[in-house]
Parts: C-alpha cells; sequence; structure tokens
C-alpha cells in the first residue's frame, strides 16, 4: 500500500515556463551560469547560495546590485506549479505523507517559507543540509527515514531521468514527471485517488494549433539518441548537433535543401555519400511514434474551431506524413504552416502572426500547444 510521496521542486514544482529572459542572459554575458564549478558545492552546502551569486557577480565583472539584477532576471521565467501544490495539498489531506525532496542550496527552506508552500510536506529534505546529491541513494534512504516509510510504499516524482532510476534503484515507485496531466493518471494507475482537474470554459477561443514533433508525433528520447550513438561509436552529444544543430535550423527555414542536409550527415558520420545518409535517417526514425490520440483531438476539435499544424520542419514533411501515416495535413488542418516553406521558424513570432493571419484569429482567440 502506497503512503507517501517525495515530490522534486526544480523541474516539477518550481518549472521554467519562459526561457527567453535566461537565454538572453546567457548569449548577453556568453557563457551558461550553471557551467560554473562552484554550483555542485552550494548544493552540497560547501558553499552558501549567497557565495555562488557573488562569484557569477565577479566572473560577470557585475557589483552588488548588477548582480541581484541578473539574479532576477536569471530566474524571471520560473513559475511554481499552484495547481500541483493543491494536489499535493489533497494528497496530505487524504493521510498520504508528502515530503520535498530538492538538490538546492541551504536557503531552499527559506524559499519554500517565502513562496507559502512549506507547509504542505510533511518532511523538506535539501541536499545543501545534508550534504547528499540526488541520485546518491543515500539520499532516498535519508527521506525515507525521516518519513517513517519503507521504498515499497512510497512514490517519487522527478524531471531527471537519472534521479528517477537511482529511486527505482533503492526500491520506491519513480515517475518522471512530464506534466500534471500524465502524473495525475500515473498516480492514479498506482492506486492513489487523485480528483479530477477543475475545468473552466473558455468561450472567447476560436482556433487550436498543434505543433507537429514531440505532439503529434513522439520525438526520439535520449535514451534511443545514446543507444545510437553507441551503435555509430560517437561521442555522447554527437548525433543531436548533427541531426539537430546548425544545419538542421538552416534547413528548417529553407536555407538549405535536403539534399545538402543529407550530405552534411554522411560528412559529420563518415558515411559513404548522402545515399547512405538517407537511408540512416530513415532508419533512424522508423520506430512508430506516432500519436493516434493527438490527432483524434485535432479532428474532434475540428468545425468547433478552426485547427492549425504550425511545424518546424523540413521540405517534403507534408507528402513524407502523407506516406507514412496516410495522413493529408492539407485537408485535416484549416491551416498547415511548414517553417522550411514560409522562411521562418518557431521560436520567431513572425510565424505566429502568419499562422494567425491565415486562421483570421487573433492571437488572444487561440491555443497553442508545442512540447518546447
Amino acid at each position: 500500500m502506497i503512503k507517501a510521496v517525495i515530490f522534486d521542486f526544480g523541474g516539477v514544482l518550481m518549472r521554467t515556463v519562459n526561457s527567453l529572459p535566461r537565454r538572453e542572459l546567457e548569449q548577453r554575458f556568453g557563457q551558461p551560469l550553471f557551467e560554473s564549478s562552484l554550483w555542485d558545492d552550494v548544493r552540497l552546502g560547501h558553499i552558501s547560495d549567497a557565495e555562488f551569486w557573488a562569484d557569477v557577480g565577479r566572473r560577470l565583472g557585475l557589483d552588488t546590485e548588477a548582480t541581484a539584477e541578473f539574479r532576477r532576471a536569471f530566474r524571471a521565467g520560473d513559475r511554481l506549479d499552484e495547481e500541483l501544490m493543491a494536489l499535493i495539498r489533497h494528497l496530505r489531506d487524504e493521510g498520504y505523507r508528502t515530503a520535498l525532496l530538492s538538490n538546492g542550496p541551504a536557503s531552499r527552506d527559506q524559499h519554500l517559507e517565502q513562496l507559502g508552500i512549506a507547509d504542505g510536506f510533511d518532511v523538506i529534505v535539501v541536499s545543501g543540509y545534508e550534504g547528499l546529491l540526488k541520485p546518491d541513494p543515500a539520499i532516498f534512504e535519508l527521506t525515507l527515514e525521516r518519513m517513517g516509510v519503507s521504498a515499497e510504499e512510497a512514490i517519487f516524482v522527478d524531471d531527471s531521468r537519472a534521479n528517477v532510476a537511482a529511486a527505482q534503484q533503492v526500491g520506491l515507485h519513480a515517475i518522471r514527471f512530464r506534466g500534471l496531466s500524465p502524473l495525475r493518471k500515473q498516480l492514479r494507475d498506482l492506486g492513489i485517488p487523485v480528483p479530477a482537474p477543475v475545468l473552466a470554459p473558455l468561450p472567447d477561443i476560436r482556433a487550436v494549433i498543434f505543433d507537429w514533433g514531440g505532439v503529434m508525433e513522439r520525438s526520439p528520447d535520449e535514451t534511443y539518441v545514446a543507444g545510437w550513438e553507441r551503435r555509430l561509436a560517437l561521442e555522447p552529444g554527437t548525433l543531436p548537433e548533427v541531426l539537430w544543430g546548425k544545419a538542421w535550423r538552416q534547413l528548417e527555414v529553407g536555407a538549405i535543401t535536403n539534399d545538402d542536409f543529407r550530405q552534411h550527415i554522411a560528412d559529420r558520420l563518415g558515411l559513404p555519400d548522402a545515399e547512405a545518409a538517407g537511408r540512416f535517417v530513415k532508419e533512424f526514425y522508423t520506430d512508430d511514434r506516432f500519436n493516434p490520440e493527438t490527432v483524434a483531438a485535432a479532428r474532434a476539435l475540428r468545425g468547433r474551431y478552426k485547427v492549425a499544424l504550425l511545424t518546424n520542419a523540413w521540405p517534403g514533411q507534408d507528402d513524407l506524413i502523407r506516406e507514412q501515416f496516410g495522413l493529408d495535413v492539407h485537408t485535416e488542418f484549416d491551416v498547415y504552416v511548414n517553417s522550411a516553406y514560409v522562411g521562418l521558424r518557431k521560436p520567431d513570432p513572425a510565424i505566429f502572426h502568419l499562422t494567425l493571419d491565415q486562421l483570421d484569429v487573433a492571437p488572444q482567440r487561440a491555443i497553442f500547444l508545442d512540447d518546447m
């Protein structure tokens, strides 16, 4: 019997819903913040949060005031998931013990108090206090001990694949967080009575716009990509750059042809020619990742709403979808916008305006669904 549920903080309860402020800062200063070797020192409690940010300021040449402003801007796109927090409080009211297990600075408990959510947890375990970091099994065992439950009696929810795998090794029921709706279903599957969300009508909505990759068709995950890298004897991280790096972004706006892109793959992977690269790409994408439920949802909306497909893709995506899935995007959707055909790619605002113009719908009357 499940008696407890343990939640991660960053990426689960607190998520970056708008990455633009962070990207702008990193582009402006030319370096990712958390490449600092001190970040793990903060999370292990070897130095304070204040010392870490002071080091960031020194590295970027900022005074105290400018460092504080940088810190505020860096977190500007982060939001607390109030609906998930409400679910956690519901679980606690129903008799389940709840815990927060976070890799974070020792000041995290103060942050939780400021957010007004500390009282939603029976136990709070922060790496900066304990000197232990997930995925170390010891921090899971410490959390279970403080909760007074065995691993088999607890569920752990985290967005990190490594942390989920480590929790499973300890014996926990572990769930990789991919959003509140999937989490509700996964908890129900484990026997947790989860209330249905309260749905509010949106009477002014006139259109629904879908992405393709990651929505209508699931994108290859890290495990799948890593398997191919081992098969091709590539360094980890090579394949994503080859397939979805600079050359792919050029293909997405029609700046290079499909043949150019295949030649790029051949050159980078040491394949004999573009034809061999084409065969590799076809085999790489052979797995059936089609999401019939999402297509069914789009079809169900059609008629009551205008429905569009807005995709960063390549020339000929529409033909391939027809050939592979028997789906004609030009008849299934009121509007089909392919970045390669219009010379614009998400997240450029211009491609959203173009799609809305073709739908003849104001932005506040449209819903957009994307995995990015």
